[in-house]
């Protein structure tokens, strides 16, 4: 018999989208005593319906999952097959739907052990029958003691029956989930399991519980009458006149710990902007501490950690904020330290805002070369102009992306400029291993020789300073791409706009402009921390988890919860369903 085991994967990342389906799939292992209830009508109402239907069609299409999997119940495979519609929908999508169950075999075992307990019981009630009959007017002690004995064995039942159908059976589920994961080749796995409600706790706790990332989805549906002045005459009219609305939302059950999150800056004050951030991403609390030391990184961590069990670790997180970003490396480095299993969960870790800001001018400059046909970011030689947080990020990714890199330090005011870009230079060298080439340009003269010799130029200076003048973009001859992220009067570039999106400022000139980096900074900092909060493991999010993110969202990977679907009763013309 196949042993039940729910073992962790080991180099993949799975993760699961729940989806609530609309009733609770018939399962029992000793079918119940018919107490004359319309068992064949009310079989018809365990099927999946037409709007649900059209909504798990546009759920797929959004998440793209590898596989998919539904409860098996107590149906066989050949009458889950017989004119099922989620399985003609996988079988459109090119998807495979695995059915998850108790195993045959096991369910054999069960079935044996019940049915013993079962008929026990039974004789206790036949032997009360017996008594009853011949009607006697005092209980008998031997009657009381046969209730007493049966209560105990119907009570032994209906805790094994309950056992087997949820924490068993959830268990298996779990398990063949995992199983049809390890099967496929892929380093990251996303599964769809559509399953019963009063399953989806259980399930969702056994995954999360082996580090499996779970987003559990309930469509809601909502019937509405577009004809509510005058009265239906008969029930086809009744149905024309109806809509079925189905809206999913993310489902919390209401023993969940609260998220915490615990934002550690090392400026003198908390950003407002992280904080909003953050609650708008879904945490229940942010704490904010300003100021924040190396020394008092550690301390507030196993402060923090230490105050909360299992579940409460996993809905803990740390975020590492402040201008200063070698200052803010440092107190994540030691935040890390201090944690150890079971006390891990995410940190993480965005200096002003400059790595989700950096992470998203790379990744939409990239996304702006391939669209227009431009040539790979690989290929590019790429000049920053700024370096401070951003810039500096802006040039790491860069030249891991394999550009040919010069970052720039435009400041005239700075009395040892040649003697500071090298020592950053070697620093980024040094401590995160990258080759860039580094010029101090004062003067317009040198600026013009920097802007010559790119193909692609950031803007990453201080705000309302301008870098790029009408005469430098003059003298330009090949087309170049320019990106900006000042949105302080006067802009970096002249002549660009806040949302120019690849607008050609002058011939061969295409400008990205703040708010359109902007917009995207926003989304990718929003994800981050809905990701963080959902995890629960020891992640660090730092600028290459943010670039990756950064491209997933211009790819147009959205969120499952954002979708809808409205069906319409086919009238009289119309056979389809919209």
């Amino acid at each position: 018999m196949k042993s039940l085991e729910i073992a962790p994967l080991e180099g993949k990342i799975l993760k699961v989208i729940i989806v609530e389906k609309e009733y609770n799939e018939p399962f029992w292992v000793i079918e119940p005593q018919n107490n004359g209830s319309p068992k064949n009508m009310l079989s018809s109402l365990f099927r999946p319906s037409i709007a649900f239907c059209n909504f798990l069609e546009k759920l797929i299409d959004e998440t793209n999952p590898d596989f998919a999997t539904e409860e098996q119940g107590n149906r066989s495979v050949a009458k889950f097959k017989e004119n099922n519609a989620l399985v003609q929908i996988f079988q459109k999508k090119g998807i495979s739907l695995f059915l998850v169950d108790v195993d045959e075999n096991a369910r054999g075992y069960l079935f044996s052990s019940l049915e013993e307990k079962k008929q026990l019981r039974d004789s206790v009630v036949q032997a009360l029958e017996e008594l009853s009959s011949k009607k006697s007017d005092a209980r008998s002690m031997e009657e009381e003691y046969l209730v007493a004995y049966g209560q105990c064995l119907q009570q032994e039942l209906e805790e094994a029956e309950r056992e087997i159908k949820f924490s068993v059976r959830e268990s298996w589920i779990a398990m063949e989930i995992l199983e049809n994961a390890r099967k496929l080749e892929k380093e990251e796995v996303t599964c769809l399991h559509i399953s019963s409600p009063e399953h989806i706790s259980g399930v969702k706790k056994l995954l999360e519980a082996i580090d499996v990332e779970v987003e559990t989805i309930q469509p809601t549906k909502k019937l509405l009458f577009t004809n509510k002045k005058a009265p239906p005459e008969g029930l086809v009219d009744l149905l024309r006149s109806m809509q079925i609305q189905v809206k999913p939302a993310i489902k919390r059950t209401a023993e969940e710990a609260p998220s915490i999150l615990f934002f550690l800056d090392t400026g003198r004050r908390a950003s407002p902007f992280d904080i909003c951030m953050a609650y708008d991403a879904g945490f229940s609390v942010v704490i904010p501490y300003e100021n924040v030391t190396v020394d008092d990184s550690k301390r507030i961590v196993q402060d923090a950690i230490f105050s909360r069990d299992a579940k409460g670790i996993k809905r803990t997180c740390f975020f590492i904020g402040g201008k200063d970003m070698e200052k803010a490396e440092e107190v994540l480095k030691i935040a890390r330290d201090s944690m150890f299993p079971p006390f891990e969960t995410a940190a993480i870790i965005d200096p002003g805002g400059a790595y989700t800001t950096a992470a998203a001018m790379i990744a939409k400059v990239e996304d702006a070369l391939a669209r227009s046909k431009l040539g790979n970011m690989r290929d590019k030689r790429c000049a920053i102009f700024g370096t401070g947080a951003i810039g500096r990020v802006v040039a790491i990714l860069s030249a891991r992306l394999g550009c040919d890199v010069v970052i720039v330090s435009p400041n005239p005011e700075r009395s040892n400029g040649e003697e500071y870009i090298a020592n950053l230079t070697n620093s980024l060298r040094n401590k995160y291993g990258v080759s860039v080439e580094g010029v101090f340009a004062p003067t317009l003269k040198k600026r013009i020789e920097v802007v010559e010799k790119a193909d692609v130029i950031f803007c990453a200076s201080v705000a309302g300073v301008r870098i790029i003048s009408k005469e430098m973009l003059s003298e330009t001859k090949l087309a170049k791409v320019m990106a900006d992220v000042n949105a302080v009067p006067p802009l970096g570039v002249e002549g660009m706009k806040l949302e120019d999106d690849m607008r050609e400022i002058v011939p061969g000139i295409f400008g990205i402009g703040a708010l359109t980096i902007g917009r995207l900074k926003y989304k990718l900092e929003r994800e981050i921390l809905k990701e963080a909060r959902r995890n629960g493991k020891g992640v660090v999010y730092n600028y290459n988890h943010a670039f990756k993110l950064a491209r997933k969202i211009l790819k147009g990977e959205i969120s499952a919860v954002k979708l809808a679907v409205t069906v319409n009763y086919p009238s009289k013309e119309r056979k389809n369903p919209s």
